[in-house]
Formats: C-alpha cells, sequence, structure tokens
C-alpha cells in the first residue's frame, strides 16, 4: 500500500498579487515623476523662449534708440554720459514713457530696469558701460525676463568718426554763388570733385553765371523754389542754353556744415605778437599773432610758417608774394558779420604742405594737414594768383577777382550768407582726391553704431 505526501501552497497566490501591486505602483510613481518632470522641463522651456524674445526685444529698442547718435569732439571726457543725455532726450521726443534710463556717476554706467511688455509678464532691462582701454567702445547687455527664467543678449557699440559730407563738394556755401567773365570752377580729376552745394536764403539769384563763366560739376541748391541765372554763353556740367538747367538741382538734401573752430590753432601760435609797434620788423612769420586791431599791410613779400592766428577785429592785408606753409586761423565765428574782418591777398600766393616744416617748434603743427585758412568770420578777398592751396579754406564771404585762383586740394566752405564771387578770368582748380574727411580744426563728429560681430546670448 503506497503512502502520497500532500504540500499545503495556502499563501501564495496572496504573495504574488501584492508583489505586481508593488511592481505596478512602482511603475505608476515612477511615470508619475516622469510625467511631472516633463511638464516642468516643458514650462521652463516655454518661459526661456519668453525670456529670449524678451531679451531679443530689449535689443531691438537698444539698437533703435543708439543708432546714429552723435558726440561732437574726439574721445571727449564723459563720453557715456554725454550717450545718457542723448538716450534721455530720445526716449522722450519718441513717447517712451515706459522706459526709466538711469545714470550711475561712480560705475560710469547707465541702466534701464523693467520695462514691461504688454500684459505678457515679460520684461526687459538693460545696462550701457564704457570701456576702460577704449573711450570709444561702449558695452551693453540685455536682459530678457519670464516668470523666473531669464536670459541675456550681450552686444558692443563702437564711437567712430563720421567724414562730414559738405566736403563733398568743391564750393559750400550759405550764400549764393555769383560767376561772370570768363571764370571756371572745374575738377582735377573728375568732375564730381567740382560741385557746388547752395544753401542759401536770398531774395535775388541763389546761382548766377554769365559770360563765359563755366562749372564743370553740378549745381546742387537747397531751396525748391530758388531763382537762378545761366547765361546764353555760360556752362553747367558740361551743357550750355536749356540743356545746362538740367544739371542745376533745386531742392537738393541739406548737409550739415562742420563747425569750423580757429580757436583750436591758438595754442600753436607760440610765436612773436605782431601789433603797431613791430609790424614793419618781420618778413618772416612763424608761429606768429596779429594783436587786434593792429590791421597791418605786409607790402613786402611775406612767409608765413606754422601757424599765424589773427585776432579779431583786423583787417589784413598782403600785397606782395606770400608764402604760406602752414595754416592761417584768423579768431571769429561762423554766421557773425563783422565789416572790420577782413583777409586780402592782393599779391600771388605761394603754398607748402604743413607736413614739409623743418624745425622743432613745428613738431606739434606738422600733422594738422587738410586746412589752408580757417577763418570763418572773416571777408577773404584773392585778386592774386596761387599755385596750389594746400587746404579747406572756411571763410564769411570771398572774392577772387582778375587772374586769382589756382588749384586748391581741398573744398571753400562758405559760412556766410556773403556770396561766393568769381570775377575776371580767375579759375578754381579742385583736387579732392586723397583729402582728409576731417582736415584740422572742423570740430569731428562721432557716430555711435553697432558692432554685429560682438553679438553673444549668453
Amino acid at each position: 500500500m503506497t503512502t502520497r505526501k500532500m504540500y499545503s501552497r495556502r499563501g501564495v497566490a496572496l504573495l504574488a498579487a501584492l508583489l505586481f501591486l508593488a511592481v505596478f505602483c512602482a511603475l505608476s510613481v515612477g511615470f508619475l515623476s516622469l510625467s511631472s518632470a516633463n511638464t516642468q522641463i516643458a514650462r521652463n522651456h516655454s518661459l526661456g523662449n519668453g525670456a529670449f524674445t524678451s531679451a531679443q526685444s530689449g535689443y531691438e529698442v537698444v539698437r533703435y534708440l543708439m543708432d546714429g547718435i552723435q558726440i561732437y569732439g574726439t574721445h571727449p571726457a564723459g563720453t557715456v554720459y554725454e550717450v545718457y543725455q542723448q538716450l534721455q532726450s530720445r526716449i522722450s521726443s519718441y513717447g517712451m514713457s515706459c522706459i526709466q534710463a538711469g545714470y550711475d556717476l561712480s560705475t560710469d554706467t547707465i541702466s534701464v530696469s523693467n520695462v514691461p511688455l504688454a500684459a505678457s509678464g515679460k520684461s526687459f532691462n538693460f545696462t550701457i558701460s564704457g570701456d576702460d582701454a577704449d573711450s570709444n567702445l561702449f558695452h551693453t547687455t540685455v536682459t530678457g525676463t519670464n516668470g523666473d527664467i531669464s536670459r541675456r543678449i550681450s552686444v558692443n557699440y563702437q564711437l567712430a568718426t563720421r567724414g562730414h559730407t559738405v566736403f563733398d563738394f568743391g564750393i559750400a556755401t550759405k550764400g549764393p554763388l555769383l560767376m561772370s567773365g570768363q571764370t571756371s570752377v572745374t575738377a582735377a580729376n573728375i568732375a564730381v570733385e567740382s560741385d557746388v552745394f547752395i544753401d542759401a536764403v536770398t531774395t535775388g539769384d541763389t546761382f548766377s553765371i554769365s559770360n563765359q563763366a563755366l562749372v564743370q560739376g553740378n549745381v546742387h541748391i537747397v531751396n525748391p523754389y530758388a531763382s537762378y541765372t545761366i547765361g546764353t554763353k555760360s556752362s553747367v556740367g558740361g551743357a550750355t542754353g536749356e540743356e545746362a538747367e538740367d544739371h542745376v538741382y533745386l531742392g537738393a538734401d541739406p548737409v550739415d556744415f562742420p563747425t569750423a573752430n580757429p580757436q583750436y590753432f591758438q595754442k600753436f601760435a607760440t610765436g612773436p605778437i605782431i601789433d603797431n609797434t613791430n609790424v614793419n620788423d618781420y618778413s618772416v612769420l612763424e608761429n606768429a599773432v596779429i594783436a587786434a586791431g593792429t590791421n597791418p599791410t605786409f607790402a613786402s613779400d611775406m612767409v608765413i610758417k606754422g601757424v599765424l592766428y589773427v585776432e579779431q577785429p583786423n583787417t589784413v592785408k598782403f600785397s606782395a608774394k606770400t608764402t604760406v606753409q602752414g595754416i592761417i586761423a584768423a579768431d571769429s565765428q561762423a554766421g557773425v558779420i563783422d565789416t572790420a574782418n577782413s583777409l586780402q591777398f592782393t599779391g600771388q600766393v605761394v603754398c607748402e604742405d604743413v607736413s614739409t616744416l623743418e624745425g622743432s617748434q613745428f613738431d606739434a603743427i606738422r600733422g594738422e594737414t587738410g586746412t589752408f585758412l580757417m577763418a570763418p568770420g572773416f571777408f577773404a578777398d584773392f585778386t592774386g594768383q596761387a599755385n596750389v592751396i594746400n587746404g579747406v579754406m572756411a571763410v564769411g564771404g570771398i572774392r577772387f577777382t582778375g587772374d586769382a585762383g589756382g588749384t586748391i586740394n581741398g573744398s571753400i566752405i562758405n559760412y556766410s550768407p556773403m556770396p561766393v564771387t568769381l570775377q575776371g578770368q580767375s579759375e578754381l582748380l579742385f583736387n579732392r582726391s586723397g583729402t582728409s574727411q576731417n582736415p584740422a580744426g572742423f570740430v569731428p563728429v562721432m557716430t555711435v553704431s553697432i558692432d554685429q560681430s560682438s553679438y553673444s546670448e549668453i
């Protein structure tokens, strides 16, 4: 007889069920945690994108406000503060009441905080600071915020010298241009060098050319209703008669006349002071000053080296040959007309470039090139011939008569409503090839522009 043992399996099913329950619970918790993490990641990603677009909005606002800001002078002190002042002016004029700019003198930093973007809850702020090593460099950081997430964009702005467009013309005048006889305004290389710009307010002709006078280039007149006269034998832009009128453009865009600063040259005038007691003692003037009220007439040949600084009032006359190896500067202000102020050249004028000066007394002035005459409030009168005038002439009215004229390596800038007059057989040949955009004595204009290569997303 066989005996069979029986084993009890009670509770096994329960243990298996509990095991599976534990596993499924763990999986459920894991999936729940994963789902929550994904939700948080999606939220952070959305907030991050919103913060970045806020930073981009701030970046565009800064670029809009900074673009084209102009600062006068080279490497001026307090440049960041000047930018701040212009930013304030632009913010006000553009009606951006939501933007409040501040300036911290201790850190030399401009800051704008918490600029809201509509009702989105997003905002941006930015800072602008200078560079200790480069006064022409500004560091800008824009921070965009969305919720508790922020993103930053940094970019630099450069301050660079802008060339004055007035030097794109052979003659630029705030008074009429009057030409008669066989006078001419021509170019040494291409016709555009002899272009004329006129921004004058006058009751008569703004431009008058008669007899056999000619202008090789075009004539640009700001006043769209200006009157002008072209003689039947006169030539403008290579054309005569009615076709010459096609080269006279009314309603031309205005251009800025740069600030002429003759006082800039006073520091170089370290030589003798010429007055009524010693006016006949010198045949060579080196870095000299002509005292106010002297009104000298130099009847013999004169040589001017370095700077000749003329105080006002003064009527200075050179009646013999005058050799100028330097710059003539007359203390005056553009737009202020005084008939007691004039410079008269009745003899031949011979010019040599200031860079050719020899001697340690000229070390400071030797690099001040591009200007021959800086006298924005003096009337200049030329009746003698000139070989080459090495630089720009800034005057308060000017006249060439007889055989006066010559090659001008630069432009004639007339700051006065008094006319630019050419009579007789005066010939002006403009050679502006390779001339400096900012001749000595003209206050440079520094313009702010973005440096796209410095763009960085932080």
